[in-house]
């Protein structure tokens, strides 16, 4: 591996900013539906300018647990969903994460 790899590899990796928020302190509230309890969420990456906001979160919805990835375009001054994936199982993450295992791979 080169340097200029490395560098690029590092480069990559400062771009992604993950700001774990264990509670809903700040004044900008997650744009989900106010029927889902909001337990943690983490952002994932956030560009205002741009308008994109990807994150993790965990929910409640009807008193089960879930694990959710969203993603939002901001449109004129409203975030609105892009992107919702869910995991409500541990089989349900472990099917999602072997399919993408075997694509990782190629990354590398």
């Amino acid at each position: 591996m080169g340097s200029e790899e490395t560098g690029n590899q590092q480069e990559s990796a400062a771009k992604i900013v993950l700001d774990e928020n264990t509670n809903i302190t700040n004044n900008e509230r997650l744009p989900i539906s106010s029927s889902l309890k909001v337990l943690r969420y983490r952002t994932i990456k956030k560009n205002d300018s741009l308008g994109w906001w990807s994150v993790v979160v965990l929910l409640e919805d009807h008193s089960k647990k879930q694990v959710s990835f969203y993603r939002w375009r901001k449109r004129g001054k409203e975030w609105k969903r892009d992107k919702k994936i869910s995991f409500r199982t541990r089989a349900d993450w472990a099917t999602f994460k072997e399919s993408i295992d075997g694509f990782i791979s190629e990354l590398e």
